[in-house]
């Protein structure tokens, strides 16, 4: 049997040797936030390969024989040292990849449009994301509101009434100061009428109680009805008043239809009969201008 050259033969132990050694040739991003995507190149990787950032394993995706990527953790900032093993061997070089605090980021708020009137007076507010982290704060227009973080993506807040209608920025900031984007919300202000029903009735007159949004204890109802004689419609313009006032009105006026504010969704217009029902429009207008739509009904 012919001997192989010695030449030969380191050669083999040579390449042998260089199969067998694992290492890493490059990191990159050397830096990232928790759920970035991390790229290690070297080799060979096999389905025993193991990084750890730190003590931390982390569970890697293998593309070749020579590349792998893996998902940050959650680990708190700082500087961490890659290491790559496979079974006993541990590769030679290291890489320090610095974990940096995740910046939050808000995707959605529920709901994203509030009435600025309302009779609850706090608006529980839903805010969804990422990178929430304990500790964080909401802010809306800048103003800390009270919340909670349920988890990293979930925040639940209490949002005091917000008279003035527009669109306010909510946020997010963490503890250490990265703050999100700000996220629209809208408030909305403009009176709408959503039902009207007949209530009590009186010796002369009757309820009619309307329902709907926005109402404003100063809001005035404009009642539009066809008149009998050839002057055409009549409008009729009613402050609304507090049920105080409008008792002691009755004594000053006890013939006057009247309007009586009962919170932001109700008004009870007093309405004094006529000889036959008509068909009227009601409006409500508020001290800002907004107006609801006309609603139209037919009552005596």
């Amino acid at each position: 049997m012919k001997k192989i050259p010695w030449v030969i033969f380191a050669c083999i132990v040579l390449i042998t040797g260089q199969t067998l050694a694992l290492e890493i040739t490059s990191l990159a991003p050397v830096r990232g936030t928790p759920g970035m995507q991390v790229g290690i190149s070297g080799g060979p990787f096999s389905s025993q390969t193991q990084p750890f950032l730190g003590e931390e394993y982390v569970a890697p995706r293998i593309i070749s024989e020579n590349y792998m990527d893996f998902t940050v953790p959650n680990l708190p900032p700082g500087n961490y040292t890659l290491t790559v093993q496979d079974n006993t061997m541990v590769a030679a070089q290291t890489y320090q990849f610095e974990v940096m605090s995740p910046t939050p980021e808000v995707t959605n708020i529920n709901p994203s449009i509030l009435d600025a009137c309302s009779i609850d007076p706090l608006n529980q507010l839903q805010i969804n994301g990422r990178n929430f982290l304990q500790g964080a704060v909401l802010l809306v227009n800048d103003r800390v509101v009270p919340s909670r973080v349920i988890s990293s993506t979930t925040i639940n807040a209490q949002l005091p009434g917000l008279e003035k209608s527009g669109v306010y920025g909510v946020s997010v900031k963490n503890r250490d100061g990265a703050t999100s984007l700000p996220h629209s919300l809208w408030v909305n202000s403009t009176p709408e009428i959503n039902s009207v029903e007949r209530g009590a009735d009186f010796v002369n007159h009757y309820e009619v109680i309307i329902h709907g949004k926005n109402f404003l204890f100063n809001s005035t109802l404009v009642v539009k009805e066809p008149e009998d004689s050839a002057l055409g419609q009549t409008y009729q313009r009613l402050s609304s008043l507090s049920p105080q006032s409008a008792a002691s009105q009755v004594s000053t006026s006890p013939q006057g239809n009247r309007v009586i504010y009962v919170d932001c969704q109700t008004l009870i217009y007093h309405r004094y009969r006529t000889s036959r029902a008509k068909d009227l429009g009601l409006q409500v207008f508020n001290p800002d201008g907004r107006k609801s739509d006309q609603y139209y009904v037919a009552l005596p």
